[in-house]
């Protein structure tokens, strides 16, 4: 590691999660964990983009979308413009697009995905990330694809682990709860997890996402995601969010 000066601590940009939760720790690994269409990719997104434009040295690995995926939502994000609906964008969007493109491609984010590597993507994962000297933040979205032929039980999360205490930094994985038998209005336990990603509950931060009207059963709760601080954080508890998914982004809720 570099003698650089490093940013203050690495939050999630999500002001109410922040304030509630404090700075996402160095050193181990936390887990973001949800039923699917909860939105642990957006929020993966959302700490990307906050680090990267704070200072931080951000990678962002995917192991369910390709690297022009991840540019194209991050540019929705950053410019409220519906890039998956690109024949209703008119010119004055597509130069805000066009912008907000270059100044992501001139970023220190680096964009990583195990999209056409073949063998073992994890391990060529991990063997780029020893470049990356002055890492703060490792986003893994997909542990479950990741951990896939993984050569002993529990070998990606221990990985994942060791890089965090000898890089001293902060290292952030998404994971799938399975609803089973639940209602909507109740989050899933750690418990639900695959077998493969099991292991995930084990680490020492995690949060929850909940959205109550995933199924739109609950509409007074539209488009509100619940960000449960579970454990290992400076606090815990529940901090209300939006979830914007033709933007692929959280934001806060309106101050009242």
């Amino acid at each position: 590691m570099t003698d650089r000066v490093r940013p203050a601590g690495i939050m999630t940009g999500l002001s109410d999660f922040d304030a509630l939760a404090g700075p996402v720790p160095r050193g181990q690994v936390t887990a973001a964990v949800g039923r699917t269409s909860s939105g642990m990719t957006a929020f993966a997104l959302s700490a990307a983009r906050h680090n990267d434009e704070t200072g931080h040295q951000v990678a962002l690995a995917s192991f369910e979308s390709g690297t022009d995926t991840l540019m194209g939502n991050l540019v929705a994000a950053h410019t409220s413009v519906n890039t998956d609906r690109p024949l209703s964008i008119n010119p004055g969007r597509r130069a805000r697009i066009d912008r907000a493109r270059a100044a992501m491609e001139r970023s220190n984010l680096l964009l990583w995905s195990a999209e056409s590597k073949s063998g073992r993507p994890f391990t060529i994962l991990m063997e780029q990330m020893k470049a990356q000297p002055d890492l703060d933040l490792l986003i893994v979205d997909g542990y479950g694809p990741a951990a896939h032929m993984e050569p002993s039980e529990g070998a990606t999360f221990a990985a994942l682990e060791q890089f965090a205490r000898e890089r001293d930094a902060a290292v952030l994985v998404t994971a799938h709860l399975h609803a089973h038998d639940l209602a909507e209005t109740d989050p899933s336990p750690l418990a639900d997890l695959s077998p493969l990603e099991e292991v995930v509950a084990k680490a020492p931060t995690v949060v929850i996402l909940h959205r109550p009207d995933r199924d739109g059963t609950v509409p007074q709760r539209r488009g509100e995601v619940d960000l449960i601080a579970a454990h290992g954080w400076s606090g815990t508890g529940t901090a209300t969010v939006r979830f914007e998914p033709e933007y692929h982004r959280f934001v806060d809720l309106p101050n009242t």
